[in-house]
């Protein structure tokens, strides 16, 4: 089974549509919502070509207590990220680099390396 393949069938509460760009290679994306899906089906057929695209509705029952303590690790781990993150910018500004230089190499707004250097 390819990967597309394998994620399609593991989508759990969500909609898929996959299309094949050439033989034996898929691509798929995900949707929240029925409507959504039909979308990106449209899009797939009159804007990117793909052929034998499809539409996967959602597959099994929605177990919201394992998706909430999935989603409160994952903030977690983004919280701890982020205060690792804040403290290197402010370790690069300390160093007298630019907030522009840091917020670019950092990957934040220029803004938020203010903010985090108390200037917001």
């Amino acid at each position: 089974m390819s990967t597309a393949h394998q994620q399609i069938s593991e989508r759990g509460p969500r909609w898929a549509v996959s299309g094949s760009v050439r033989q034996g290679e898929i691509r798929a994306e995900y949707a929240d919502t029925a409507e959504r899906a039909e979308q990106i089906r449209k899009d797939f057929e009159e804007n990117w070509g793909y052929y034998q695209v499809r539409v996967h509705p959602p597959v099994g029952s929605v177990d919201l207590a394992k998706l909430g303590r999935e989603r409160a690790e994952a903030k977690r781990v983004f919280d701890e990220k982020t205060a690792i993150l804040r403290a290197g910018v402010l370790r690069a500004l300390e160093e007298g680099r630019a907030e522009a230089e840091v917020a670019r190499t950092a990957g934040v707004d220029r803004m938020t390396v203010r903010k985090w250097a108390g200037k917001g």
